[in-house]
């Protein structure tokens, strides 16, 4: 005889997304540690290239700032990697926010610095939404959000009349800083999008599981069987296929319940409904699901073998479940099932056939249990 070792601690394999208030899922930290590398990357080549066109072109006050900052740079990857995050975090934004404004005032509004505020806004907001265990943006969001529109237009409105400081006299160096800088502030925003985009597809996908798993078993429930049957059978309407229903249900279910706790039924229905996913995974036609407290139901679709073959596959499968042993609170639990049968004939409806293996199922019962009838 088999056995199988079940604890309380099961697999329900029903696909939840289990996300703790305030922390981001596992999905969103990936793309969050992805995405701070890459912009590691990224600043790292600002603060020497942006140095070196300083330099080149005298902008005195802006390279001595980019020293500095690039200090800073270092300072706060210093502190990433002993996991110090606000400390990372606070430097480099506080870092970017100054050389924004720094840039914009003493080159113009060309130059696409200001763009930077687009970066901000998606930053702030992924944040907040992210990390708060509301889910909702807080007053501090709302407030940077707030000061960046304003701080963006108070930049344009200053270069209007203080269109620059220092003078470069290249256009396709103008150019190529305008796209570089529109492209980082509008990363952000892409980048943050895709995240939320993922998160959200990847949520659907969770609570579709949900709706269509039982969630003690993770085997498929009613809901998602009757919608299974009403499609396939539609299709049967025009195409003939040898195809069984059946129901199984346990043999003195309450009695297990009464004599060793509900937590030991839980276990029993487990084991069974693994019992038959193991038998789905050996054959993909062999549809199951948990139709209702201690009943199961089996679409058995488009198979190759006689009316005797299959019951004799299912009295098989009944044995199977017989000669387990499932045991609980140092208890050895043995169950017994009933199966009853029914076989699709051409113009048959869902209704009809679900009908006969029920009542097929209760012949069995009535006849002593632990049997097939068809």
């Amino acid at each position: 005889m088999s056995k199988l070792q079940l604890g309380l601690n099961f697999d329900k394999r029903g696909g939840y997304m289990k996300t703790t208030s305030g922390v981001m899922p596992q999905n969103v930290v990936k793309y969050v540690a992805m995405g701070t590398k890459l912009i590691n990357l990224v600043l790292l080549i600002c603060h020497i290239g942006f140095g070196i066109l300083f330099w080149l072109y005298d902008a005195h006050v802006l390279f001595a700032y980019n020293c500095v900052n690039s200090l800073a740079f270092l300072f706060a990857c210093i502190m990433l990697h002993k996991k110090k995050k606000w400390t990372y975090i606070i430097t480099i934004y506080l870092g970017i926010f100054i050389f924004m404004i720094l840039a914009v005032l003493y080159l113009g509004w060309d130059y696409g610095f200001q763009q930077y505020c687009i970066g901000f806004v998606a930053s702030f907001v992924f944040t907040d939404f992210y990390m708060s265990r509301e889910r909702k943006f807080s007053r501090f969001t709302k407030f940077i959000v707030a000061f960046d529109i304003i701080l963006y237009v108070g930049l344009r409105l200053w270069t209007y009349e203080h269109p620059y400081i220092y003078f470069i006299d290249n256009k396709s160096l103008v150019s190529f800083f305008y796209i570089s800088n529109s492209l980082i502030g509008f990363s952000f925003l892409i980048m943050y999008l895709c995240i939320y985009s993922s998160t959200v597809h990847r949520l659907e996908n969770s609570l579709t599981e949900m709706a269509n798993l039982d969630p003690l078993t993770g085997i498929s429930n009613r809901r998602k069987m009757q919608q299974m049957l009403k499609y396939v059978m539609e299709e049967y309407e025009t195409q003939q296929y040898q195809t069984v229903i059946a129901m199984i249900d346990i043999d003195y279910f309450k009695k297990i319940n009464d004599t060793y706790g509900h937590d030991a039924g839980d276990e029993v229905l487990v084991m069974l409904a693994k019992i038959l996913r193991d038998k789905h995974e050996e054959n993909e036609s062999f549809h199951v699901s948990r139709w209702g407290g201690e009943e199961f139901l089996v679409f058995y679709e488009r198979h190759q073998k006689s009316r005797e073959e299959v019951i004799q596959e299912f009295d098989a499968l009944r044995q199977k479940i017989q000669d387990t042993v499932i045991q609980y609170n140092q208890s050895n639990i043995n169950i017994t099932v009933t199966i009853g049968l029914a076989f699709y004939e051409k113009g048959e409806t869902i209704h009809s056939l679900i009908k006969v293996a029920d009542k097929n199922l209760y012949e069995g019962k009535n006849a002593g249990r632990n049997r097939v009838v068809s």
